[in-house]
């Protein structure tokens, strides 16, 4: 089960991936489909490199791919007021900066190219008009061998029965590389996806603003 560090920082790759996937993100981010397949292809490029980064588990499901983690990314970046839950997501003005910040400050550091190449790659296979169908169909199509059956041969995900795994994060002890995030931008997640104290901080600078406290 993952912490809630790593819970964090899979959200904001997500909302990396997510916001560099479309052409428009403050107008339409993709629906929850859209944005579910994207975070598996990343997530199963991430697999095949051995690289830890996205700590998401997917499973077979009537659409396909489908992680609860990801709907707990859904809901924590709504509750940090970086997307609305709209029937199409619409990205806020302040979760398109943390998206920005994250990928120019965090997956481009030297030390994430495997990352970055990875979220890249989805990003830019996929990135235009939210095409949902042909996404769907070029998953349902993936060939993998799912992790309850060991070493059984790959089959297509559309093959694989409903409610059996599909995807596991890699284990530490097997990655070859894992995702490098400076602990002062693990600070900015933390306070950034924390409603009760982002309230208290927008509140202390409104006050500066207003002149209603004094800083000596």
């Amino acid at each position: 089960m993952r912490n809630a560090d790593e819970r964090r920082c899979d959200a904001a790759l997500l909302l990396t991936l997510w916001a560099r996937s479309v052409k428009a993100p403050r107008e339409d981010a993709g629906d929850r489909l859209w944005q579910m397949k994207l975070a598996f292809l990343a997530a199963l490029g991430l697999s095949r490199d051995e690289v830890r980064a996205l700590n998401l588990n997917f499973y077979r499901w009537t659409w396909g791919p489908l992680s609860n983690e990801v709907y707990e990314v859904w809901d924590d970046l709504e509750g940090a007021g970086f997307m609305c839950p709209e029937e199409r997501f619409v990205f806020t003005r302040r979760g398109l900066e943390l998206a920005e910040a994250f990928y120019a400050e965090v997956v481009c550091d030297e030390r994430n190219v495997i990352v970055r190449e990875a979220l890249d790659r989805v990003a830019g296979e996929w990135r235009g008009e939210t095409r949902t169908g042909d996404l769907l169909r070029h998953v349902s199509a993936i060939e993998i061998a799912p992790p309850a059956n060991g070493a059984s041969a790959p089959v297509p995900i559309q093959a694989v029965a409903a409610g059996d795994p599909l995807l596991e994060p890699i284990p530490a002890d097997r990655a070859r590389g894992w995702l490098t995030v400076e602990p002062g931008w693990r600070e900015t997640l933390a306070l950034a996806m924390n409603p009760e104290a982002r309230a208290t901080l927008d509140a202390a600078i409104a006050d500066f603003r207003e002149g209603r406290i004094v800083v000596s």
